[in-house]
């Protein structure tokens, strides 16, 4: 008697009661330093010079609570709920995973307003929920996890026919014990060409020290609670694709996974400082440049002729991190130098001092932060948003096997004409065609889900044959090192690094063998 009448009661409600659902397309930004001051002192006149209009709003203080069950229901399905309170006044909301592509973030919201901060799932309606979600348990269950309390100034930012709302929040995500600064940006459209919120985010980190994210609140409180380990999640052994797919979905899924895999281990960085997450950033910026190399031809237009030229100086940036990860390598306690190299601490320690100036150097924080890197993402999302080569060309829409096995072949022969059977390679010709042969297993990343599982069979040698060239170059850093440190005590750490080479070498040339042998999977 007592679940009818709590049923008539809450259909009472929803009959008076608000329901908004929201749409998102934003773009956010976390800052490590406050960002009110330099905001107003730096892009509100950069903005005003090239035509916008800005307006700011009152500041108000906001104060979030969120929700889940203690199985974290929500947090599974990557969605988020929360009571948010100002001024006595209540709502609820929830936020489904949607999209996400470098900082841009589109997905659908919820909002329901309350008489109090005590929420209830019952109040929305029924189709937003996940197949068989039962949301009298999941209400019933529902415990406070963590909170976000903020305060938010906001800016109309106005151009033409087009709105973007500009959001700084500053506050902290506090669970009670833990907590952790918030200092976000967010742009919103609100409504006109989504290019012209590309066109403030461009404005805005060339005059702040930001960088894109795609790290949300909820997140970020959930972190709290769990923690976060700096644990290298490395990419899928081919792209997801189907053969139904056109040319243009399968380059906008590219850059999207790259884009992804990037943001992840950066975000990852940052929180933990730790170097070991560095190589899938590089390897996300690779495959982004083979990528746009890959499907340029096809898909050409000004916009992808600039993302070329962007990246193809982007990548300078990070040459550094081919030494970086050979003296990874080489003082790694799971590597075959371990052994050996503790032997010769004096040695050991220089490599140490070598790693840790590079690093200081080229200082990796500073980089991701930079102008030039948030100029990138931003570029490359643009391009999948906007599309730009339709207004070029019509082969955007072939399906993309009609293009996969002209590429494939065309990057095979090239692999056999540099380095034929007959003929015997050095290690100097090995390290001279990594950067080909990397290109090469790009591509078939990039294609071979298209194919049956025989990729598998044909890829193996050739991947084994990279990791031979980076072990390659391992050694014959540890040589030029030893040679130039001028240590006592280390003359015959070089009949082992000889002995070493003169091994690898003769089962590199066993792998390229097989490999050449292999039959094509496409």
């Amino acid at each position: 008697m007592r679940k009818n009448k709590d049923k008539g009661m809450v259909l009472a409600i929803l009959a008076h009661r608000p329901f908004r659902i929201m749409s998102e397309i934003e773009i956010k930004f976390v800052s490590r330093e406050s960002t009110l001051s330099p905001f107003l002192e730096n892009v509100v006149p950069a903005l005003e010079s090239v035509g916008f209009t800005v307006q700011s709003e009152p500041e108000i203080r906001l104060q979030n609570d969120y929700f889940d069950t203690p199985e974290h229901h929500f947090q599974q399905r990557k969605m988020g709920f929360r009571v948010r309170g100002c001024n006595e006044q209540y709502e609820q909301t929830v936020k489904t995973r949607g999209k996400v592509s470098g900082g841009l973030h589109q997905r659908a919201e919820y909002n329901v307003d309350l008489q109090s901060a005590e929420p209830d799932l019952r109040l929305f309606p029924s189709d937003i929920w996940p197949d068989n979600w039962q949301v009298e348990q999941v209400n019933t269950a529902l415990q406070r996890q963590f909170s976000t309390h903020f305060s938010r100034v906001a800016f109309n930012v106005t151009r033409g026919e087009a709105q973007v709302e500009v959001v700084l929040d500053e506050g902290e995500a506090t669970t009670g014990k833990n907590s952790s600064p918030i200092r976000e940006i967010e742009l919103e459209l609100k409504q006109g060409d989504i290019t012209e919120l590309f066109a403030i985010a461009n404005v805005l980190i060339e005059h702040m020290t930001v960088r894109l994210s795609d790290v949300s609140k909820a997140a970020q409180g959930y972190q709290l609670i769990n923690g976060l380990s700096p644990v290298v999640v490395p990419m899928e052994a081919y792209l997801p694709l189907t053969e139904d797919m056109t040319t243009e979905q399968a380059f906008c899924s590219a850059v999207q996974y790259a884009l992804s895999h990037w943001q992840k281990h950066e975000h990852q960085f940052y929180e933990t400082g730790s170097i070991k997450v560095l190589p899938e950033i590089v390897n996300s910026a690779r495959l982004l440049m083979q990528t746009v190399s890959l499907y340029l031809p096809v898909l050409q237009c000004p916009q992808m002729l600039k993302v070329h030229q962007v990246l193809m100086q982007y990548m300078q940036r990070w040459l550094w991190q081919d030494d970086l990860q050979c003296l990874r390598y080489l003082l790694s306690k799971k590597s075959v130098f371990y052994k050996c190299l503790s032997r010769y601490p004096a040695l050991a320690s220089y490599l140490q001092g070598r790693k840790a100036g590079l690093i200081h150097a080229h200082a990796p924080d500073d980089l991701l932060c930079s102008a030039q890197t948030n100029k990138l993402k931003i570029l490359l999302t643009e391009v999948v948003t906007t599309k730009p080569w339709r207004e070029h060309s019509k082969a955007y829409d072939i399906p993309v096997m009609e293009h996969a096995k002209g590429w494939l072949s065309q990057g095979w022969q090239t692999v056999q004409q540099t380095m034929p059977s007959a003929r015997g390679m050095a290690p100097e010709n090995y390290i001279a065609i990594e950067v080909l042969l990397r290109q090469t297993l790009w591509n078939g990343f990039l294609l071979a889900k298209l194919f049956d599982d025989e990729r598998l069979h044909f890829r193996a040698p050739w991947l084994d044959l990279l990791t031979g060239i980076e072990e390659l170059k391992a050694l014959m850093m540890l040589r030029g090192v030893a040679q130039e440190a001028e240590l006592d005590d280390i003359s015959d750490i070089f009949a082992w690094i000889d002995e070493k080479i003169s091994r690898l070498m003769r089962v590199m040339e066993l792998t390229r063998n097989a490999g050449m042998q292999g039959d094509v999977y496409w």
